[in-house]
């Protein structure tokens, strides 16, 4: 069982991976495809945002389908996709691979929680679902920082080869692990009004806000983290190890706070993404040596991510209370709004870089965390009942 679980990691890894393998090496591809840095990091936008769409659309349409085989699809669509990103030699065509990549992708993670619920009994269902959700963490912990080593080395192209072979790799370990599993039922009746039942509209609007909010200077994270430290290159990646190493932190902070606080533990989660955004302005805005600026660079990154990680346990097990049977349209529904607060926050953090530079993506980042502390407020008093 641990091997088809780990295979079925490999999906979410290889997805998280190619959306953003080539976050930490924005500069070099805009001097390479002659454009700026702004409309390169909308490569990010056009990824999530093709995902968030795309993604329950391309759910409800495949649902009749066997899910090893639809899986396998998904991987095999997203290994060419990377493919021709690592091939396009114009900016347009890259858009184009992006967005294609965003579509086909989008089925790997739902398809894979599914998978592996269908394979465990229904007290390991949890566990289960961590061990695949875990995927999006290595990538963010190995593959996106080796995107940005290998991509400093051998150009931004292969850092899309790199993806592509994640993407084939997952695709034929969960051919050799993973047992055919056949049709899932489908979706209860009213299953979409069970899963927006109140206070359901406002979880996914926390979800959203707090990945528009971190995306909006994130987004960036290769920029960013020059302007903070001067490092460039493969050092790049050293640094969004942390990344990683905060959503591996944050993942059973949130599983801890789940069962303990509820929707109370929402709003000091927030402070904390409000403190990592400001702490990116104030830390081009202050003279720090170059050592000081590399740790308070890195405590901001894993801050960050880790706050942004723990909130998902507390949202999907409270949207999972409210939904019942119809808790996979749930979840759908937040994997597509996570999509979109990513998209969006690059084309706000884009902007905002248009318009002034790379200093004040922190402060909107902030303030727009800060607004969502409104609605963490409003749910601490919610009681939540099952349908």
């Amino acid at each position: 069982m641990a091997l088809r679980l780990a295979a079925l990691m490999l999906a979410p890894f290889a997805f998280g991976t190619g959306a953003y393998v080539f976050a930490g090496l924005l500069e070099p591809m805009a001097l390479d495809l002659d454009v700026s840095v702004p409309v390169v990091g909308q490569l990010q936008s056009a990824f999530a945002i093709a995902s968030a769409l795309g993604g329950p659309l391309l759910a409800i349409l495949t649902n009749r389908y066997e899910r090893k085989r639809l899986l396998v699809f998904s991987l095999t669509g997203l290994a060419v996709a990377n493919a021709a990103s690592a091939m396009a030699g114009v900016f347009s065509t890259l858009v184009v691979a992006r967005i294609i990549a965003g579509l086909v992708g989008a089925l790997t993670l739902p398809v894979a929680s599914a998978v592996a619920v269908s394979l465990v009994g229904p007290e390991r269902r949890a566990a289960a679902l961590a061990a695949v959700f875990s995927g999006m963490s290595f990538a963010f912990l190995i593959g996106i920082p080796l995107g940005s080593f290998v991509g400093a080395e051998y150009g931004w192209p292969a850092s899309f080869w790199l993806a592509t072979g994640l993407a084939a790799m997952a695709a034929v370990a969960i051919i050799a692990l993973v047992p055919t599993i056949g049709e899932l039922p489908p979706p209860p009746e009213g299953a979409l009004q069970a899963a927006l039942r109140p206070p359901a509209k406002s979880l996914l609007a926390v979800t959203f806000l707090s990945f528009l909010a971190t995306f909006t200077s994130v987004a960036f994270i290769g920029p960013l983290i020059t302007a903070l430290t001067e490092l460039v290159d493969a050092d790049i990646g050293l640094m969004q190890l942390f990344i990683g190493i905060g959503s591996l932190a944050g993942l059973p902070l949130g599983a801890k706070l789940a069962p303990r606080m509820g929707l109370r533990a929402l709003s000091p989660l927030m402070m904390l993404v409000v403190v990592a955004q400001a702490m990116f302005t104030l830390g081009l805005l202050v003279d720090l040596s170059m050592a000081g600026s590399i740790v308070f660079t890195a405590i901001a990154i894993a801050t960050g991510s880790a706050a942004l990680f723990a909130l998902a346990p507390i949202v999907q097990s409270t949207l999972a209370a409210i939904a019942g049977p119809s808790a996979t349209v749930a979840f759908a529904l937040n994997g597509s709004v996570v999509f979109l607060g990513q998209g969006l926050g690059a084309v706000v953090g884009g902007g905002v870089i248009a318009e002034t530079d790379l200093t004040w993506t922190g402060v909107v980042g902030a303030t727009i965390a800060l607004a969502t502390l409104r609605v963490t407020q409003r749910l601490r008093a919610v009681q939540i009942e099952g349908p």
